[in-house]
């Protein structure tokens, strides 16, 4: 009466790899979406305080106070984003 049971191993649903191996895409998926929108973000307020600047006909010394103060706050985790990408990406390869 000793049955043996066999293991199967489900396949996600819509993929034809193992769970744990796709919501392990997924998460590399939501980082790179993440990293995507950090990126685009910081561009867009470059070019934005770019064009205020303009707009208002600030001098070129508010003008480099403005991105000195933007990038100063956001160029630390730019270059962590950046840098972490390009190190998966190296060992990848």
């Amino acid at each position: 009466m000793n049955k043996k049971s066999t293991q199967t191993l489900e396949l996600a649903p819509d993929t034809n790899l193992p769970p744990a191996e796709g919501r392990a895409n997924k998460r590399e998926g939501t980082r790179s979406q993440i990293a995507l929108y950090y990126v685009l973000g910081f561009l867009i307020l470059i070019l934005l305080a770019l064009i205020l600047s303009f707009a208002y006909r600030l001098t070129i010394n508010d003008l480099r106070d403005t991105l000195l103060a933007l990038s100063g706050i956001l160029s630390g985790p730019l270059g962590f984003i950046i840098g972490y990408y390009f190190k998966s990406y190296s060992d990848r390869e």
